[in-house]
C-alpha cells in the first residue's frame, strides 16, 4: 500500500512535474518534509530542482520581521514585566513555573486570535457582559456568565488574589508584547497572530507559485484563517490525511476536527469525493499485549525485532517504527535492540531530567547544601552526597581504582564529614569539592567542562553535558545584568524547573535504519510494522500541558484548546498509526503504583470493543510457583570442616579463635554462625551519621578506656585509684567523650570535632553513663586498675571424635580492677541486659540463655590462668539498672545469690562449654536455622533465609 507521503509526491509530479521549483509544500512539522524529499527522489528520473518544503512554523517565520526567542529568555522578560505591573517582589525561581504557564496562555490566546482585553476582564456584572460582548453566541455568554457568577458567590483570600492578578493580566500581556517587539523578538503565537491579522498586506515570500497544505488535522484559528486565505485568494491546495472509519462515524473523536472543516464552505471542496477506507480495507495484524513494568516493554520489543530479523534478514527497517508514548523508555529500548540492527534514526526529544548528568548535578547541589565549617574554618563535606558523587557513573570511570578506594576508605573509617585533605588529588574531584558560595554558575560550568574533556568517546553523554552547559550559560547571561550572585536555594529550585521542561533533541535523516519516535512525530508518516509502547491511560492520551491561568469554562467559551481537544488529537494520531500499517503491536504496563497506572489506554478499549477487528490479546508474565519455604541446612562436609579447623590449634598456634560473641551467635542460630564465622560472609558496615543504640556501647567502651588510661599515664604514680582521684577524673569526662567520638567518626586530633544534631544528645548520654560509672567506682574505691580493654587467650582441650583436640578461645575484657584480692571482671552494657540467671546449664540453653552471664563467666575462664592463687574472680556488669537504678553490679544466681567467686561455677561452666564446642565441631551436627524466628528480625542474613 502507498504511503500518504508517496501519494503527495505522485500528485505533485503529475500536476507540477515541469515546474517543481515553483511549488511550496507546507506540512504540520518538518519530519514529513524529509520523507517527501525522499519519495520525490525515488520518483524523478532526471535532475530537477526540489520544491520548497516547509513546516507551517517555518513558513510563518519567513513572513515576519521578528525572531522567536528561547523560552528561558521569554520567561525572564515576562518576569520583569509581571513584577513591574503587579508591584511584586517575587524571585525568578518562584515565578518560573507560573511564568511558563502564562507564556503558554499568551501563546494560545494569540494562536486562537482571542480578544485579550475582553478575555482578561472581570465579568462579574451581567450588564457589562450584555453590552460589551454582543458578538458572542448565547451559549458562550452563558458559560462566561456561569463562571463569574459562581466565582462571585463565595469570596476567599485566594479568589481575591486571583481577581487582583486577572484584572492586570491584559496590561502584562500588552507590555510584554511591546517589550519583545522593541527587540524584534516574539514567541510563536505572536508571529502567527501577526500573519493572520495582516494577510492582505504581506507579500508572502517564496510562495508565488502553487501552495499545497498537506496532512493537517487540528488547526488553531490563526492557521485556519491563513490557510483559508490561501485557498480563497491564492488557489492553494489542501490534502487531508484521513480515513472514513473515523471521519464518517460521528461517535469517533478522532474525526472531530475533520468533520468540522468538511462542513465549512472554504474547506469542503478540498475533501476527496471518495473517502479512503484504509483501516477496514487493508489486511492488518493487531496485537495488544500487557507487560509487567515499563522496562519490560522495551525488552519484549527488542526480542520481537530480533525475531523479525531472524525471519527476514533483508528486512527494510525504514518501514518499521517504534513509537514511544513515554520518552523515558528511549534508553531502555536502545539497550534492548538486537545486534542485527546497525542503523537507527531517533526523532524525539529526550527529557533532560532523566539524563545521568542531571542526577550528578543534584548530588553536587546537595553537597553544597550540606557543607559545614568546623571551628578551625575547614570546609566539611557530608558523606552522603560525597559517596553518591564518587560512585556516580559519570565520575567513577575517570579513575575507577583510586576513586573507589577513596569511597571504601570513607565507609571503613566511618567518616561522616570530610575535609579537603581526606580526598584524592584529581582535576574532577578538585573541581567538585570546593565551596561555591555565590559563584554557583561558574562552579558548575567548570565541572561540566572537566566532565566534557573526559568523555570524548561517549557521544550521547557529551551531548547531555553540552546541553546543560548551554542552559547554565544562558541562565548566567540573563541574570548578569541584574545580579551575578545566586543563592543556593533559589538556584536549586529554578534549575530543577528548567531541567524538567528541557528536552535533548535527537534528530536524524529518515533515509535508513529503524525509526524510533514520539507520538507527535508520527504525523503524516506511514510504516508497515509499528510497535507502540506505554499504551496506558495516563500516557496515551498525554496528560501534559493542561495547566493554565485561564479557567476551563473561559477557555471553552473563547474556543481556546482544552483537554477535550487534546484527547481528540491523540485519538486521530492513534488511528493514523493503524491506517496503512499491515502489523501493529501495542504494549501497555500491567503493573502500576500506589496511584494506579496499570490501566490500558481508552483507545485500546475502543479498538477492542468497537472496531470489529480481529485483535490478538495477551498478557505477558513470569509465573513463579511459590515453593514452600525450605529449611536451610549446611552439612559439615570436608570443605566446611576444613574451615572450622582454623579455630583448632595446629603446631601450637590457632589461625583463628572463638570469642564469646561467636559462641553466643552459635547458641542463637547455628546457621548465622556458619555465615559469619565459617563462610566469612561479613555484613557490610554502613556509615553511622549519628551515634545510635548499636554504636553507643562502642563509644562508651572507648571513652572509659581513654579516661582511665590517660589519667594513669599522666599521673604516673601507679595503678591505684583513690577517692581523691575522682574530682580530677570528672574534669576529664568531656575530653574523653570527645576522643571517643573522634575514634568513632575517624576525626584526627589536629581537627576540632564538630558536634551537631543527635550527636550533641549522644555525647551527653555518654557523659551521663561515664559519670554514673565514676560514682559507682568512687563508692568502691580505693582499688587497683589492672587494665581496660585487655585481650586474653585460652587453649582449651576438648574431646572431639574420641580424641583430644585444643580449641582456641579469645576475649576482650572491658575492665579489670582489684581490691583486697578480689578481681572484678567488668562488662559495660548500655542495653537491657540482666544480672540474674537460673543455673549454669541454662546459660547454654538456646531459649533461656542469659547472654551477659554467659559472657562474664567466659571472661573468668580466660582470666583464670592469669590470676594469682590468692585472687578471687568476681564477674560484674555495669548496665543501666546498676548505673541509674541502684541495683548491684554482681551476677546473681537464682539459688546461691550474688556470685562473689566465679571459680565456684567454672568447673560446671567449662564442662558445658566443652559440650558446646564438641557439638560445634561434630561432623554429624549440621548448621541449621533457629526455631525462634523472632531472632531473625534483626539478623543480617534474614534475606538469604527468607525470614525476618
Amino acid at each position: 500500500m502507498k504511503r500518504f507521503i508517496q501519494e503527495i509526491a505522485e500528485d505533485i509530479l503529475q500536476k507540477h512535474g515541469e515546474h517543481l521549483a515553483d511549488v511550496t509544500v507546507i506540512f504540520p512539522n518538518r519530519r514529513a518534509g524529509l520523507f517527501l524529499r525522499e519519495s520525490l527522489r525515488d520518483l524523478v528520473n532526471k535532475p530537477t530542482w526540489s520544491p520548497n518544503i516547509l513546516s507551517f512554523q517555518d513558513f510563518i517565520a519567513q513572513q515576519v520581521p521578528t525572531q522567536v526567542a528561547d523560552k528561558l529568555f521569554l520567561t525572564h522578560q515576562l518576569f520583569d514585566v509581571y513584577n513591574k505591573i503587579m508591584k511584586a517582589k517575587e524571585g525568578f525561581d518562584r515565578f518560573y513555573y507560573w511564568g511558563q504557564m502564562l507564556l503558554k496562555d499568551f501563546d494560545d490566546v494569540d494562536k486562537y486570535l482571542v480578544n485579550t482585553e475582553n478575555l482578561y476582564t472581570n465579568l462579574s456584572r451581567q450588564k457589562q457582559l450584555d453590552l460589551t460582548f454582543d458578538f458572542l453566541m448565547p451559549e458562550q455568554k452563558e458559560i462566561i456568565q456561569r463562571f463569574w457568577q459562581g466565582f462571585d458567590q463565595t469570596k476567599s483570600e485566594q479568589k481575591e488574589r486571583f481577581e487582583f492578578v486577572w484584572d492586570r493580566l491584559f496590561k502584562v500581556y500588552t507590555e510584554f508584547q511591546r517589550l519583545l517587539k522593541s527587540q524584534n523578538l516574539a514567541y510563536e503565537g505572536m508571529q502567527y497572530r501577526y500573519v493572520a491579522e495582516n494577510l492582505d498586506r504581506l507579500t508572502f515570500k517564496k510562495s508565488s507559485g502553487p501552495v499545497i497544505f498537506a496532512g493537517f488535522n487540528a488547526l488553531n484559528l490563526a492557521e485556519e484563517k491563513i490557510i483559508s486565505f490561501f485557498l480563497e485568494k491564492k488557489n492553494a491546495e489542501m490534502i487531508w490525511d484521513l480515513d472514513g472509519y473515523y471521519l464518517e462515524d460521528k461517535n469517533q473523536e478522532a474525526g472531530v476536527f475533520l468533520r468540522e472543516y468538511r462542513n465549512k464552505n472554504i474547506f469542503a471542496p478540498t475533501f476527496p469525493q471518495d473517502v479512503p477506507h484504509f483501516l477496514k480495507n487493508t489486511p492488518k495484524r493487531i496485537e495488544v499485549a500487557g507487560v509487567p513494568q515499563y522496562v519490560g516493554q522495551a525488552k519484549i520489543v527488542g526480542q520481537r525485532l530480533g525475531e523479525l530479523l531472524a525471519e527476514n534478514p533483508d528486512l527494510d527497517l525504514r518501514k518499521v517504527a517504534v513509537v514511544l508514548a513515554d520518552e523515558a523508555l528511549l534508553f531502555p529500548l536502545l539497550h534492548s535492540l538486537p545486534e542485527g540492527i546497525e542503523a537507527i534514526n531517533v526523532t524525539m526529544g529526550f527529557p533532560l531530567a532523566y539524563a545521568p548528568i542531571n542526577s550528578l548535578i543534584e548530588h553536587i547541589l546537595d553537597l553544597q547544601r550540606t557543607i559545614r565549617h568546623d571551628p578551625d574554618g575547614n570546609v566539611m563535606y557530608s558523606f552522603k552526597p560525597t559517596l553518591a558523587i564518587l560512585r556516580h557513573p559519570l565520575v567513577l570511570p575517570f579513575d575507577t581504582e583510586a576513586i573507589e578506594k577513596l569511597a571504601e576508605t570513607i565507609e571503613a573509617d566511618n567518616k561522616v564529614f570530610l575535609i579537603q585533605s581526606d580526598l584524592i588529588e584529581h582535576p574532577l574531584i578538585s573541581a567538585i569539592f570546593q565551596e561555591a558560595r555565590d559563584k554557583l554558575v561558574t562552579y558548575l560550568s567548570h565541572i561540566l567542562l572537566v566532565l566534557h574533556g573526559g568523555k570524548e568517546n561517549a557521544e550521547i553523554e557529551v551531548e547531555y553535558i553540552h546541553h546543560f552547559y548551554q542552559i547554565l550559560n544562558r541562565y548566567e547571561e540573563l541574570l548578569s545584568d541584574v545580579d551575578k550572585k545566586t543563592d543556593l536555594a533559589s538556584f536549586s529550585r529554578l534549575f530543577k524547573q528548567l531541567i524538567s521542561t528541557e528536552r535533548l533533541p535527537f534528530s536524524g535523516e529518515p533515509l535508513n535504519g529503524l525509526q524510533i519516535m514520539g507520538v507527535l512525530e508520527t504525523r503524516n508518516l506511514d510504516f508497515e510494522q509499528v510497535f507502540v509502547l506505554s499504551m496506558n491511560e495516563d500516557l496515551f492520551p498525554s496528560q501534559g500541558g493542561k495547566h493554565s491561568f485561564i479557567p476551563y469554562n473561559l477557555r471553552k467559551a473563547y474556543g481556546l484548546p482544552n483537554f477535550d481537544q487534546q484527547d481528540a488529537i491523540y485519538a486521530y494520531l492513534f488511528y493514523r498509526l493503524l491506517q496503512r500499517a499491515s502489523s501493529v503491536e501495542f504494549y501497555y504496563n500491567t503493573e502500576g503504583n500506589d496511584m494506579g497506572g496499570e490501566e490500558m489506554s481508552r483507545f485500546l478499549q475502543q479498538l477492542i470493543h468497537e472496531s470489529g477487528f480481529d485483535i490478538e490479546q495477551r498478557v505477558l508474565a513470569n509465573y513463579a510457583e511459590l515453593e514452600e519455604r525450605r529449611e536451610i541446612v549446611i552439612a559439615k562436609d570436608e570443605e566446611v570442616l576444613a574451615r572450622l579447623r582454623r579455630y583448632l590449634l595446629n603446631n601450637g598456634r590457632a589461625y583463628r579463635r572463638l570469642s564469646p560473641s561467636a559462641l553466643s551467635t552459635y547458641l542463637d542460630c547455628r546457621l548465622r554462625f556458619y555465615y559469619r564465622y565459617v563462610a566469612d560472609l561479613y555484613e557490610k558496615d554502613g556509615i553511622d551519621e549519628d551515634v545510635d543504640a548499636r554504636s553507643l556501647g562502642n563509644v562508651l567502651h572507648y571513652a572509659m578506656e581513654v579516661l582511665y588510661d590517660d589519667y594513669i599515664k599522666e599521673r604516673n604514680s601507679g595503678i591505684a585509684i583513690r577517692k581523691s582521684d575522682f574530682k580530677s577524673l570528672r574534669l576529664r569526662l568531656e575530653r574523653a567523650a570527645v576522643r571517643a567520638f573522634r575514634e568513632q567518626f575517624s576525626v584526627s586530633e589536629d581537627r576540632v570535632f564538630y558536634f551537631e544534631g543527635k550527636n550533641i544528645i549522644a555525647k551527653e548520654i555518654i557523659k551521663d553513663f561515664m559519670s554514673s560509672i565514676l560514682s559507682l567506682d568512687e563508692k568502691y574505691a580505693p582499688f587497683d586498675l589492672i587494665g581496660v580493654e585487655k585481650k586474653y587467650e585460652l587453649d582449651l582441650p576438648v574431646q572431639l571424635n574420641n580424641q583430644e583436640t585444643v580449641v582456641g578461645l579469645r576475649g576482650t575484657i572491658d575492665r579489670l580492677d582489684k581490691k583486697d584480692n578480689h578481681v572484678r571482671l567488668i562488662d559495660y552494657k548500655t542495653g537491657q541486659d540482666k544480672h540474674n540467671f537460673d543455673e549454669i546449664a541454662l546459660l547454654f540453653d538456646r531459649k533461656k540463655k542469659n547472654k551477659v552471664a554467659f559472657q562474664t563467666m567466659y571472661y573468668a575462664l580466660l582470666y583464670q590462668k592469669e590470676k594469682a592463687p590468692e585472687e578471687v574472680m568476681v564477674p560484674a556488669v555495669f548496665n543501666k539498672d546498676a548505673l541509674f537504678l541502684g541495683e548491684d553490679v554482681l551476677l546473681a544466681h537464682k539459688k546461691f545469690g550474688e556470685v562473689n567467686n566465679a571459680e565456684l561455677f567454672l568447673a560446671e561452666y567449662t564442662e558445658h562449654l566443652k559440650e558446646l564446642l564438641a557439638e560445634l565441631f561434630d561432623p554429624e551436627v549440621p548448621f541449621d536455622q533457629t526455631d525462634d524466628e523472632q531472632k531473625c528480625k534483626f539478623c543480617a542474613y534474614s534475606n538469604i533465609c527468607a525470614r525476618g
